[in-house]
């Protein structure tokens, strides 16, 4: 396993392993659904857009999340964008996304 990707899986099973570092991923997360929503700008002007915004920008992170969890708990055995990929299918549907690798 190229050094990047071992950094990473233990970066992750760090974080799924400690309490304190899951809050502060939720933390993170959040944070980084409100800077996509932001980046929208007029894309997502009225509320029901906002709203609308804030729900995809939500599912796709909570659907990289359980990739990611799922690819650690699984040591890095797994292909990580087919995982990625998959979550995606799950949340948005095969046609939406188009088909895992």
């Amino acid at each position: 396993m190229p050094a990047e990707r071992r950094t990473l899986l233990v970066r992750l099973q760090l974080m799924i392993s400690t309490p304190a570092l899951r809050a502060r991923h939720l933390d993170n997360q959040y944070a980084l659904q409100r800077a996509i929503i932001d980046a929208l700008g007029d894309e997502a002007a009225g509320p029901d857009q906002a709203f609308q915004a804030q729900a995809a920008a939500g599912a796709c992170l909570a659907a990289l999340h359980t990739a990611l969890v799922r690819w650690a708990e699984d040591e890095g055995r797994a292909d990580l964008p087919a995982l990625i990929a998959k979550a995606l299918a799950a949340v948005f549907g095969d046609d939406t996304i188009g088909r895992p690798p």
